[in-house]
Formats: C-alpha cells, sequence, structure tokens
C-alpha cells in the first residue's frame, strides 16, 4: 500500500487527488494533508482520511482549526515552516504538490531532501528554481512526476524510451479566448471575456494568464528541467480542439503523443 501526503489538499488538485484516492482504499493510504486557510474543508477531509498529520499555512487559523478536528487524533503544522517540517517528518512513500504559487517550493525540497517521490502539480517551483529542484532530485534518487496535463503527457510518452534519443517536445495550447481577435482589439476585450476559457473551467488568474499565453511560457520553462532539455527544443503548437495534450519527437523521426 503507498502512503500518500496531499499538501494543498482543499484546492482542486488536491480535492480531486483524494477523490481518486477514495476509490482504492486497498492501494492508497493518506497520511498528511495541508491546506492554506480553508480550515473547515481540512478538518472534513481529516475526519474522512485519518491522516496522522494536517498542516495550515495560515498560523492565525490554528485554533479554528483545533476545534473543527474536535476528537481527530493527529497532529498539527503551522506556518510556512510547519508544512516544510511535515513534508520532511511524514512517512509518505510520494508527497503530492498541490500548493500554488513559490509558496510549494519550501516544502517541496524539503520533502526530496527526505527522499519522498514527489508527485507535481505546481508549476513555480520549477519555474524559480528549476536547476536547484531537479539537481537535488537526482542527488537524493527522488522521482519527480508532473501532475500537470501537458507535462504529464510528455512524461507518458517517455516512458520506456532513452532520453538521449528525444529530438523535441511539443506542447499544445487552445489558444484561449482571444485566439481569433486581432491584437489592435486587445485593449477594448472586456474583463468577462478574458476569464472565460473556452474548454476547461479556470480560475480567474490561470484564465488571464492561459488567454495572453503567459501560462504556456511558464509551461515551456517547466518542462525544459522536468525532462533537461534546452528551451530551443520546446515548441507550442495552438491545437484549439484540446485533443492532443503533448507530444514528443525522437531522434529517428517518429512522434508519440497522448490524447483524451
Amino acid at each position: 500500500m503507498k502512503k500518500i501526503a496531499v499538501l494543498g489538499s482543499t484546492g482542486s488538485i488536491g480535492v480531486n487527488a483524494l477523490k481518486v484516492i477514495s476509490r482504492y482504499p486497498e492501494k492508497f493510504k493518506v497520511v498528511a494533508l495541508s491546506c492554506d486557510t480553508n480550515y473547515r474543508l481540512l478538518a472534513r477531509q481529516a475526519r474522512r482520511f485519518k491522516p496522522r498529520m494536517v498542516g495550515i499555512k495560515d498560523v492565525s487559523k490554528i485554533k479554528d482549526l483545533r476545534r473543527s478536528l474536535g476528537s481527530v487524533k493527529t497532529r498539527i503544522f503551522a506556518g510556512a515552516e510547519g508544512l516544510a517540517e511535515m513534508a520532511k517528518s511524514t512517512d509518505a512513500h510520494i508527497v503530492l504538490i498541490g500548493i500554488s504559487g513559490n509558496a510549494s517550493l519550501l516544502p517541496l525540497v524539503s520533502a526530496i531532501d527526505a527522499k519522498k517521490d514527489i508527485a507535481l502539480a505546481s508549476k513555480e517551483p520549477l519555474v524559480s528554481a528549476g536547476e536547484i529542484v531537479m539537481k537535488k532530485a537526482r542527488e537524493n534518487g527522488v522521482k519527480i512526476i508532473p501532475v500537470d496535463s501537458e507535462h504529464s503527457a510528455v512524461f507518458q510518452c517517455l516512458r520506456g524510451r532513452d532520453e538521449n534519443d528525444l529530438r523535441k517536445i511539443y506542447l499544445t495550447g487552445t489558444g484561449g479566448p482571444l485566439r481569433s481577435i486581432r491584437e489592435s482589439l486587445f485593449d477594448k476585450i472586456p474583463r468577462a471575456k478574458m476569464v472565460i476559457h473556452p474548454k476547461w473551467k479556470m480560475g480567474k488568474k490561470i484564465s488571464v494568464d492561459s488567454a495572453t499565453l503567459m501560462n504556456k511560457g511558464l509551461e515551456v520553462i517547466e518542462a525544459r528541467w522536468l525532462f533537461n532539455i534546452p528551451i530551443d527544443r520546446i515548441s507550442v503548437l495552438i491545437h484549439p480542439e484540446a485533443i492532443v495534450h503533448s507530444m514528443v519527437e525522437f531522434l529517428d523521426g517518429a512522434i508519440l503523443a497522448q490524447l483524451a
């Protein structure tokens, strides 16, 4: 049985991960959960999964969390350093990093130092410190498994293949709501249109970043470090249908794609 720590368990990634885990109780056991401020949902999750540890980044919510946990017996960690300590001390085999932004960097590095394999949903640690993170992972024999759809697709295409055979990576994107709009009209686009993604339901910030392709630029940087490939060998393809998530091209000209 695999022991799992879910950091960022109250966010969309964490909530969906727990849904999957709950379907396979004979295969997975949740041993640690954490959130930013949503102590109510964290407490409900703790009652459901009974982890040995829970963490909350917002130290002002510790009393609220304790009260909400009631009779649940679990060790509580608080603050950024507390989450890092929890990531280090948990007996999890895999730590899912679903914390948004650079707040995920400290617990990520702590988990790697403790030789925990990582399921990484946050792109910011690799964008801001990819060289350091991947070097630490190699030194500690830690697997970094990407959760984000495009990078997970590349990861799956590369399984069983020698990375030295890799010629190029193709990340896909829908082009967002601005794809068919002339650049000269960009300053007249209403805010409501910017936050409506043509394919996926997402938060406002990530929707705007996707519309401007800023998010795709961050994904290119993430792929550069994840797969140890120069940026000039990573291309972005606009694919409005969003059927192909990513493709990889090998030296022999063969291309593997992941479709869903």
